[in-house]
């Protein structure tokens, strides 16, 4: 990781804290996070790299970087790595506190990262807009560049989210998206590849048909045919793995928010089978759910013996899916915009 208390140039308008006086910067980084930050060493994390070089290409002293769900700071990382002496900005705006805490833990000292946490709104049923939570002299500047990664697939408000991004963004500025789960045409679909988040839907196929054949797993098989539980299972899953959309309802999205679009490009990462093992292992419930029970629906939670067979049948679901391979090759999908 980038060095803690680089001298630098100053930044940040006036008025603009860094780090905001709340109460999620001095509570206790959570397991959850160092778990998640963990994928950075993964190799599929890989699909950074072009982004981070996007940003390096644009980049000039004093500009300021967005990076929208942050997260725990991965993109960062890499980010001041790859720009050690230049003096710029990034923000990191998070819908996690949990995330932000354990970026803000990494990088307090390094004046050139600030954190803003963008609260869910029940009531409203959104995420609050930068707008909303940007001081004046911010709002009033604006930023050079805006990067979204891994996660545009999961915005709900995906057309406010873009108004946000517009309004804050320079005319001049430059907006990089990318994620490996959205919908590619199959001529766009490099052959033998995956979008990565499809391969949950073929494990949990795969399960079935292994729990089916094998009577090791038979305390589990009878959910399979109650067709409203594996129904709210598959709801289930679909709240941790968002059905894939096309390209096109992202295109025509930014479009829609006022961005050119100057270049759409596709790149296999090659994700390997244990590595993403370990990352669907922490969101078990959500890919095996119907394994033993999940609390929002049985309204009890599953037993530890239950949650090692989950993880037992993921693991023998997957070796089938990827035929025994160590590894896949997973699309990535970068869009590059400016405002139009």
């Amino acid at each position: 990781m980038a060095s803690h208390g680089e001298p630098m140039t100053t930044i940040w308008p006036e008025g603009f804290p860094r780090v905001p006086d709340q109460a999620w910067t001095r509570s206790d980084v959570k397991e959850l996070a160092v778990g998640y930050d963990n994928v950075e060493e993964h190799g599929w994390y890989d699909n950074l790299d072009p982004t981070v070089e996007d940003i390096k290409r644009v980049l000039e002293p004093g500009d300021i970087v967005l990076d929208y769900s942050g997260g725990t700071g991965i993109l960062i990382g890499r980010l001041l790595e790859a720009i050690p002496e230049m003096p710029f900005g990034v923000i990191n705006v998070d819908a996690s506190k949990k995330f932000l805490r354990l970026s803000l833990e990494k990088f307090e000292k390094n004046e050139r990262v600030a954190f803003r946490w963008i609260r869910y709104l029940k009531e409203q049923e959104r995420v609050q807009r930068v707008q909303e939570v940007f001081e004046e002299p911010m709002l009033e500047r604006g930023v050079e560049a805006l990067a979204s990664t891994n996660a545009i697939h999961l915005y709900y408000g995906l057309e406010e989210t873009l108004d946000s991004w517009r309004d804050i963004i320079q005319d001049d500025g430059h907006v990089f998206v990318q994620s490996g789960n959205i919908g590619l045409p199959n001529d766009r679909m490099p052959e033998d590849s995956w979008i990565i988040d499809q391969t949950v839907t073929a494990i949990d196929e795969a399960a079935q048909t292994i729990a089916r054949n094998e009577d090791r797993w038979s305390p589990y098989t009878d959910v399979l045919d109650d067709e409203d539980r594996m129904t709210a299972y598959e709801t289930l899953r679909e709240k941790y793995f968002l059905p894939i959309r096309p390209l096109s309802y992202y295109t025509d999205a930014l479009k829609g928010a006022g961005f050119h679009i100057e270049d759409v490009r596709h790149r296999t990462v090659e994700a390997k089978v244990e590595e993403w093992y370990e990352f669907l292992s922490v969101y078990h419930e959500g890919v095996l759910g119907w394994v033993g029970g999940s609390e929002r629906i049985e309204d009890e939670p599953p037993t530890d013996a239950a949650v090692e067979d989950r993880l037992a049948l993921m693991r023998a679901a997957m070796e089938q899916v990827f035929e025994r391979e160590d590894a896949f090759e997973a699309v990535w999908t970068y869009i590059t915009c400016r405002p139009a």
